[in-house]
């Protein structure tokens, strides 16, 4: 009997993920936004896949600096984060990116 699911496929998917305490120290950082978390939800979720899709060797740093930047247009744009809010963000963002890199 065939039950339209094949033996070999696996129900797990192989995806990029970031070192697994990322997400609390994002969520950490996040929290000091004047927003609220639903708000931030799609941002959170772009820059954690962001920085997941990074490479592992080669120019990390550059590909951490897309990340961030890209997440702070997208606060400034989508919710209105001012310019010393986005400099405080920026630092804290780039101390956890350091923080990923020391753990490759």
């Amino acid at each position: 009997m065939n039950d339209g699911v094949s033996p070999n496929l696996s129900t797990t998917e192989e995806t990029p993920s970031t070192p697994g305490w990322v997400e609390s120290s994002l969520d950490a950082i996040l929290a000091t936004l004047p927003y609220g978390g639903t708000k931030l939800a799609p941002f959170r979720a772009s820059y954690l896949d962001c920085l997941a899709r990074c490479g592992r060797a080669g120019d990390l740093d550059r590909e951490h600096d897309a990340c961030r930047k890209g997440l702070l247009r997208a606060l400034q744009d989508g919710l209105g984060l001012d310019t010393t809010g986005q400099r405080a963000l920026e630092q804290k963002l780039e101390k956890l990116e350091l923080d990923i890199s020391a753990d490759i």
